[in-house]
């Protein structure tokens, strides 16, 4: 895939491990419904967990952003689809949130007149887009006033990969 042709996607690393946790917790649950008294709290665990677990898994397998030269097709966590043009973007916004637990986060918000598009920096894709955007902007098809020049140093870093590598 080309910088005018890539897919950004949630990262499924993480995914198999909640699978054997969730497949081992729901056994359990049906174990206990089988093997004790409390058929009716086993059943009712048993039955949000796995609403919660299909919920979570479809959520991770259902996103994604094709982009496929100046058109950005989303699918939602939810399943929705809608697209738009490079030249519709109105504002992208590059955040950065730290955690204590976690370390920094990476955002790269794309926001269209109806649509808003969040982006992660533990997304598959993620330094691509950051470049795409950048190319858009440089070659004026994305409006200059939509990326300020904070965004475009974030930007820069982004694609770069200088967020993603370790300080020694």
């Amino acid at each position: 895939m080309t910088l005018n042709e890539f897919k950004v996607v949630i990262s499924k690393k993480n995914l198999i491990a909640f699978l054997c946790l969730f497949i081992v917790i729901e056994i359990g649950l049906i174990a206990m419904i089988i093997f004790s008294d409390y058929v009716l709290m086993g059943s009712v665990l048993a039955i949000v967990l796995l609403i919660i677990g299909l919920i979570a898994i479809l959520s991770t397998v259902l996103f994604s952003v094709k982009v496929i030269g100046s058109t950005i097709k989303v699918r939602t966590r939810s399943g929705g689809q809608y697209e738009f043009n490079c030249s519709d973007i109105d504002e992208v916004i590059c955040s950065k949130r730290d955690s204590v637990r976690y370390g920094p986060s990476f955002y790269i918000t794309i926001m269209t007149k109806s649509q808003k598009l969040n982006l992660e920096g533990t997304m598959v894709g993620f330094q691509e887009m950051a470049g795409y955007i950048l190319n858009k902007y440089e070659n004026n098809e994305i409006r200059h006033t939509a990326v300020s020049e904070n965004c475009k140093k974030m930007l820069i870093r982004y694609k770069n990969g200088d967020i993603f590598k370790k300080k020694n």
